[in-house]
């Protein structure tokens, strides 16, 4: 049996990047991260092109992409925060991917978006909410999404990265690559 895919998915500044990039490497696979896969595709960061192009434009480019990263192999793939608002998605990843979600504090997230140099070119706003009252309408909104897909939870407030990676394959390797369809 072909083992399955891992998508690393949670809101913005939870560490799926960080967390992808060394996991990959850790398990022999190759790494994508959808936001910069994105940004390379558009010739543009995801702010201009939301810009010229609306939200709901980013949205089917990103599901396009995540149909197509479904039928690779050998993949650790580190989604866009918002990946899981659309239900086909959410299908998807249940199907196709063993799904680690990587959680913060809303607290965590202020804390690390600013201090994050992709913030002001990859992250624009995604309401008209000031920025803390955005962060924590959005968790509310996304976390029954986050947990329908979640094969496993991991919150990223407190630990290394090393730890955190370390946590994912002893998840990963009880057997979670093998398994089938949900």
């Amino acid at each position: 049996m072909k083992e399955r895919n891992i998508a690393l998915i949670g809101f913005r500044a939870t560490g799926k990047s960080a967390v992808g990039r060394l996991l990959a490497g850790r398990l022999n696979r190759t790494f994508i991260d959808m936001d910069e896969h994105l940004t390379a595709n558009f010739g543009r960061d995801i702010s201009c092109w939301v810009r010229l192009h609306g939200w709901d434009s980013f949205r089917d480019e990103e599901s396009s992409l995540l149909r197509v990263l479904a039928d690779g192999g050998n993949m650790v793939v580190s989604t866009g925060g918002g990946i899981i608002l659309n239900p086909s998605n959410r299908r998807i990843l249940q199907e196709r991917f063993v799904v680690v979600w990587l959680t913060a504090s809303s607290e965590t997230i202020r804390r690390r978006l600013p201090a994050d140099p992709r913030t002001a070119c990859d992250r624009p706003p995604l309401t008209d909410l000031p920025f803390d009252r955005e962060i924590e309408h959005l968790l509310r909104e996304r976390s029954p999404f986050y947990a329908e897909c979640a094969d496993f939870t991991l919150p990223t407030d407190e630990s290394s990265l090393h730890d955190l990676v370390s946590s994912v394959l002893s998840f990963v390797s009880h057997g979670s690559l093998h398994k089938g369809p949900r």
